[in-house]
């Protein structure tokens, strides 16, 4: 079946504390200069460090003159209205057709009351449907009882109308004309004893786009599902004999991934968020077209990834002072860019050093070279119909 002309846009790109931090924008003295950055409105660079909760619209193209596009909302959080308010009337949107949920941290559903100024006494439209876990829906509920239960709205009534429809995470589904595929990952862990994972999903749009924003460790169980939809990179250098043909064989078979939206939160790997040498290796398995990284703290800057996204292959000795994994220079005011791009170097190379799976090293077959670059808030990823590639406005 053909895929289907679609586009990704940024509606938040920043991590669940969301980018600038109060703490640095009234602190001349030690705040970073990434927040600082952002209070002048003429720095343009600066401007792009304004960071809103991981959140994206995923438009479905019409290929029918005359019927409009489709849209489809990722994640509903704390800063949802903000970006509504700046970006529907910049991308010309007005119906939110679908709300798919990745998991129920602040940062992804508390957003959900206001969807109210789409469908209350029927202002856009007289409902949205909401796409969920059960595990997911169950925690809404807790945090907004009137959502999933009318009949516990108090005060004057005035609720959003949405309609709640629950998915099994192992199961694709199709959602606009788009066939989704439930990617399920690790985003840290529940405080148990013993811990446990906590579970996250991203999503595989029409084996097109993959969008995975707030993820710890991807599990083998989720390797073996975008291994069914998409070509994923040899990691070994034999190539099995399979009854239909080889592996490699299999494999090309199967269509390359255009566009990858991965996390990365800092340098360095954290509890629940990927560093940049994972979010390095879980492009290079997926041998995607390009990948664009969402997810960032404060204290480094766009410009820093941005730096960092042009020269991640030459091993870097490590260093010994810790301020170099942010901002790279031991004043939080200021910047080093040479100093964090040898960091992010280094970082790189030493995740991807003696990765092991199912207890063999990983060797990643020779291939095309590495596009990542970072993302931003209202940054727009096009991808083309069947046998088009990717483009975006920030980077082409």
């Amino acid at each position: 079946m053909p895929r289907r002309r679609i586009s990704c846009t940024f509606l938040g790109t920043g991590t669940s504390s969301s980018i600038p931090l109060v703490t640095c924008l009234t602190d001349p003295q030690t705040g970073c200069h990434c927040c600082r950055s952002t209070l002048d409105p003429a720095d343009t660079e600066g401007q792009k460090n304004k960071r809103r909760n991981t959140s994206a619209i995923v438009r479905v193209h019409s290929e029918t003159d005359g019927e409009r596009d489709r849209t489809i909302l990722i994640d509903c959080g704390k800063t949802f209205l903000s970006g509504a308010l700046e970006h529907w009337p910049k991308q010309g949107l007005r119906e939110i057709d679908a709300v798919l949920l990745t998991h129920a941290h602040a940062d992804a559903i508390l957003g959900l009351d206001d969807l109210r100024g789409w469908t209350l006494r029927g202002a856009i439209q007289p409902t949205i449907p909401i796409y969920c876990t059960q595990d997911t829906f169950k925690e809404v509920s807790k945090a907004f009882p009137y959502l999933t239960n009318t009949g516990a709205a108090t005060g004057g009534g005035d609720i959003p109308s949405l309609t709640w429809h629950i998915f099994d995470s192992s199961t694709p589904f199709e959602l606009e004309g788009l066939t989704v595929v439930p990617l399920p990952v690790h985003h840290g862990k529940f405080f148990t004893t013993p811990p446990s994972p906590y579970p996250c999903l991203g999503f595989l749009f029409d084996s097109q786009l993959a969008y995975i924003s707030d993820v710890s460790h991807i599990p083998s169980e989720c390797w073996d599902v975008l291994s069914q939809h998409v070509h994923l990179r040899p990691l070994r250098k034999r190539v099995e004999n399979g009854v239909n043909g080889t592996k490699e064989e299999q494999e090309q078979e199967k269509p390359r991934l255009k566009a990858l939206v991965i996390d990365c939160l800092r340098i360095e790997p954290f509890t629940s968020h990927f560093g940049i040498g994972q979010a390095v290796h879980a492009a290079q398995r997926l041998g995607t077209e390009r990948t664009y990284l969402i997810g960032f703290g404060h204290r480094t800057s766009h410009t820093l990834w941005h730096s960092l996204s042009l020269l991640l292959s030459l091993p870097i000795p490590i260093p010994e002072n810790m301020w170099e994994n942010y901002g790279g220079h031991p004043d939080p005011t200021k910047e080093d860019e040479g100093v964090f791009v040898e960091r992010g170097r280094w970082a790189v190379e030493s995740w991807l050093a003696n990765r092991k799976v199912d207890g063999e090293e990983v060797r990643l077959e020779e291939g095309e070279g590495l596009w990542m670059r970072p993302s931003r808030d209202g940054m727009c990823v096009e991808l083309g119909g069947e046998g088009e590639g990717v483009r975006d406005d920030e980077y082409d």
